[in-house]
């Protein structure tokens, strides 16, 4: 098959009507229009139509974001949409690599965009080829079904350092235990400098009692002795997967990051997951937590709608993995 990548007029045929069918999809299935169904092509900085054989098939754009206080430099990535049987052959990552090209040739800096909770494969796209989540921006600042996400065009991939690695002890400890109390308070305390908007628990012990329901595991890693990690396993109820586990408070003191701490913590959850008869395993981080959405996804987690507590909350986003 022969593909070709052409930049077009806003108002070409083709890219309307292909803009058109993702629109119908989201109200499909969001249940009612996205918010920016109406946008015109008054700051389109750039379409991209991809054709295979002469057919349309997949498109995007790119819009100038300067009004929406986000600095200069900034573009918007608008009406990414591959046609449902031309999906999973790599459309989508072509347009949007054209598109990054476009954008470091037109002098942007950084790209953003949003997508709903409910297109997981596009989430993975964009985490896959270097996007980081974001607070949502704009009009879609409070909107629970939406995520933002950005990336720097200009960014150097950074260098991978392969210094030894110490021995790392993994114990399966009391969800009470002492050494795990300790890091687990190092994490809520991390938390709140994250995310201010959220009220502190007016005693950790209370909190710690809440969070403790329904534990089936917990693992401490030791590095010469010293507790510097932990995780846990938690049964799941009505909302979220079945037959899935959640795993709950991964937390490595700063001094063990890049050891391999919490691939190893991972890992023996997973395991205590299958031995608990479960068949996945889910979990809830938070979008400022760069770091920790970028070890679950290479880890072989992948996006999954808002599920149970989670539903309504946009400064969370929701991982699976089959085990």
């Amino acid at each position: 098959m022969s593909t070709t990548l052409a930049l077009v007029d806003w108002d070409d045929p083709d890219a309307a009507r292909l803009r058109t069918a993702q629109q119908d999809e989201l109200r499909a299935l969001y249940g009612e229009d996205d918010i920016g169904h109406t946008m015109t092509g008054e700051s389109i900085l750039a379409m991209v139509l991809l054709r295979v054989d002469g057919e349309p098939v997949a498109c995007g754009a790119i819009r100038d974001a300067s009004d929406e206080g986000l600095g200069d430099g900034v573009g918007e990535l608008k009406r990414m949409f591959v046609v449902p049987a031309a999906r999973g052959r790599g459309y989508s990552r072509a347009v949007l690599t054209e598109l990054e090209d476009i954008a470091r040739r037109t002098g942007l800096r950084r790209l953003v965009l949003e997508t709903g909770v409910l297109q997981s494969q596009a989430i993975g796209l964009y985490l896959s080829a270097g996007y980081h989540s974001m607070d949502n921006f704009g009009e879609y600042a409070t909107e629970t079904a939406s995520r933002c996400f950005t990336k720097d065009l200009d960014r150097q991939p950074r260098e991978r350092r392969s210094a030894p690695r110490p021995p790392i002890e993994l114990a399966r400890v009391p969800w009470t235990a002492a050494d795990a109390t300790a890091l687990l308070k190092e994490m809520v305390a991390d938390g709140a400098i994250r995310y201010p908007e959220f009220d502190a628990p007016e005693s950790y012990e209370a909190y710690d009692a809440e969070t403790g329901v329904g534990m089936l595991s917990t693992v401490v890693a030791r590095i010469d002795g010293r507790a510097v990690g932990c995780a846990s396993l938690r049964t799941t109820g009505g909302g979220f997967p079945e037959g899935s586990g959640e795993l709950k408070k991964v937390w490595v003191a700063d001094e063990a990051r890049g050891t391999g701490v919490a691939r190893a913590l991972l890992a023996a959850i997973e395991d205590d997951a299958r031995a608990h008869g479960l068949t996945s395993v889910v979990l809830q981080t938070g979008i400022r937590q760069p770091e920790a959405v970028t070890l679950y996804r290479t880890a072989g987690y992948r996006p999954v709608p808002p599920f149970a507590p989670y539903a309504d909350d946009f400064l969370s986003l929701c991982f699976a993995k089959d085990i």
